[in-house]
């Protein structure tokens, strides 16, 4: 199941869709600034928090 969270990056609102790969491994998918991002986790937050810096280092 994929779910869409609205992540913040440099207070802009952008949606990232979110689902687990297998037990312990989660998928963030978005993107920025024209870019497709995609970060893994051991939890959806991790996933959506590896994101949001990806981001932000791609911004900075």
């Amino acid at each position: 199941m994929t779910t869409q969270r609205k992540v913040s990056v440099w207070g802009k609102p952008h949606i990232v869709s979110v689902h687990q790969k297998s037990k312990s491994v989660w998928v963030a998918v978005g993107d920025y600034m024209g870019e497709r991002i995609e970060t893994k986790g051991s939890s959806e937050g991790a996933a959506v928090k590896r994101w949001r810096e990806a981001a932000q280092y791609k911004g900075a």
